[in-house]
């Protein structure tokens, strides 16, 4: 035997071992990947049960700015007060990631996009864009998150059901 053929022979002999150990190996890692999204899956969806409940059990609302007919509806008070901190104009520019929340709750109702959109407050509240919130809340103490975001929520879903007329119940 020449010295090519024995190497050829180590390789191939190294060769097959090695990409069935390779397959195997991968194998077990597309398990663990396939876990993990089942996992991710199962808290995205007690989280969202969590965030549910407390955006229903919050009635906090300023009854100034709302009015409490079925659905809330925003009175002259809450158009000035979100005119007034300037959320209508990040809203304007930040429209798409509002909406994009709340399209990830798949809404089949208007009680599910007025949920999604107070949760749409929340979870974008510690954006950069959302700074001026903060500083308002600082300057303005009795003002915060909790009794705020029915408020702006109510002006998302409004603008949300416009873009969305077949939600219609």
């Amino acid at each position: 035997m020449n010295l090519i053929s024995i190497i050829n022979t180590i390789i191939l002999s190294l060769g097959i071992p090695t990409i069935i150990g390779a397959c195997i190996y991968i194998g077990t890692k597309l398990q663990i990947l396939d876990d993990l999204k089942s996992t991710s899956d199962k808290v995205k969806q007690n989280l969202n049960t969590v965030c549910n409940f407390l955006i229903k059990n919050n009635d906090k609302f300023n009854s100034s700015e709302l009015q409490t007919f079925s659905p809330f509806q925003l009175t002259k008070v809450g158009r000035d007060f979100i005119s007034d901190i300037g959320f209508d104009k990040v809203f304007e520019i930040h429209k798409r990631e509002f909406f994009e929340i709340i399209d990830s709750d798949r809404p089949k109702v208007k009680y599910d996009v007025e949920t999604s959109s107070i949760k749409a407050i929340s979870f974008l509240y510690d954006k950069d864009y959302m700074q001026f919130l903060r500083v308002y809340f600082y300057n303005n103490p009795t003002r915060n998150l909790e009794n705020t975001a029915p408020t702006l929520g109510v002006f998302v879903r409004d603008l949300y059901l416009v873009e969305h007329p077949e939600i219609t119940q």
